[in-house]
């Protein structure tokens, strides 16, 4: 059984549980839904005593840090530092408004790293990506979330994230030379989270077998900044209506990784809303998921979703539940495709930004209704 098994999913209850960690006492108030999961204060690190601590949590871990579980891989007694070198980190920067959709991801494959800025205009549906691939050792994705920054500086890409999110702030730069049919592009962005409308999630989750991980962070934000495309366009978003999406993300990796992921952020009837959704990976994956909706700043925690999408990837996706809370279709509008080889390592991506239609359900007999609401949707395959 799981160390953290007293953290499990409930089904139908309302009142209030408490939960004692440590010396700590902790109330949870349960929601009459058709699903949930108990989410408690964050603990210092993801793992203890070289075991992941699973669950769902409030807040952030102090040290983002999975390195040394043992054995991740099997009963070879095989030493933690190379094993360790099967860690991928990914940090990824959403952005979005009623005139651009953007992302800023940053990958670390222990290997190499790579670096890609996708903007969407969502008014001439043009879509551009700036990517850079970066030699071994050139960035680390930082372990101490509340302060820290990642930066990718070549001649002509330059994107800086800088975290101070102690003081509920975090601020995004970027400066791009033009190239081939890409105009020239320029941007900076401060991400505020103090509002009572913002919130974030911690998650550690089973990486495919109990004996791996994946120790997740979201933080929802809202986004004041300006983008520039040549000398000619100027973008500017505004607090009011733009919304941000952090998600970071270490990962105990297989040899072969498969997942599709979507992302949606925005405005509704002046509520900010944002969700994350993707594929299970654990084996009980009831108990232990990712999916999570950011509604008005109040968390709630999604079942385990199927992703299809019958007619291929450039059509629609559905994404739904067996609990009948989430029921969503996903239509692309732009897509960006990239595939990675170097040696035996591979990487396929897709990156598509396109709209949802559908439904969720926050309450038992309340649900929010989705019309052309923005986000993007990530299909990776990885190989390393």
């Amino acid at each position: 059984m799981p160390k953290n098994s007293a953290r499990i999913s409930i089904r139908r209850r309302i009142g209030s549980i408490k939960l004692l960690r440590g010396c700590e006492v902790v109330t949870m108030d349960i929601q009459k839904v058709p699903y949930t999961r108990i989410i408690t204060p964050a603990p210092r690190r993801p793992i203890e005593n070289s075991a992941p601590l699973f669950g769902s949590y409030s807040g952030m871990f102090h040290t983002f840090d999975i390195r040394g579980i043992k054995k991740p891989f099997g009963n070879l007694p095989v030493p933690s530092f190379i094993t360790d070198t099967r860690i991928t980190d990914t940090l990824r920067l959403l952005f979005c408004d009623d005139n651009l959709i953007g992302e800023i991801e940053f990958f670390y494959g222990g290997y190499f790293a790579f670096m890609e800025t996708t903007l969407w205009n969502r008014q001439t549906n043009r879509l551009l990506a700036y990517r850079q691939l970066l030699p071994l050792g050139f960035v680390h994705l930082p372990k101490y979330i509340a302060y820290s920054v990642a930066t990718c500086r070549v001649k002509r890409r330059y994107v800086r994230i800088f975290s101070r999110l102690s003081k509920g702030m975090l601020y995004a730069d970027f400066d791009f030379l033009a190239a081939n049919d890409r105009p020239s592009c320029e941007g900076r962005l401060d991400f505020d989270s103090r509002s009572p409308q913002c919130t974030d999630y911690s998650a550690v989750i089973p990486s495919f077998v109990s004996r791996r991980c994946q120790a997740v962070y979201f933080r929802s934000f809202a986004v004041n900044g300006w983008v520039t495309f040549g000398h000619n366009q100027d973008i500017q978003l505004n607090k009011a209506n733009a919304v941000g999406f952090l998600d970071f993300r270490k990962t105990y990796t297989a040899l072969h990784t498969k997942r599709s992921v979507v992302i949606g952020l925005g405005v509704i009837d002046g509520v900010q809303v944002s969700f994350h959704l993707s594929n299970s990976i654990a084996p009980d994956s009831y108990s232990y998921n990712d999916n999570i909706l950011f509604y008005g700043g109040k968390r709630i925690p999604l079942p385990p979703v199927r992703i299809t999408y019958p007619f291929g990837s450039s059509k629609n996706w559905i994404i739904q539940d067996t609990e009948s809370m989430v029921d969503l279709t996903f239509t692309p509008n732009a897509i960006s495709q990239r595939n990675l080889n170097i040696l035996v390592w591979r990487r396929d991506y897709k990156t598509i930004c396109g709209t949802f239609e559908g439904s969720f359900l926050i309450e038992e007999g309340v649900a929010l209704k989705l019309k052309g609401f923005p986000g993007i949707a990530k299909k990776v395959r990885m190989r390393m």
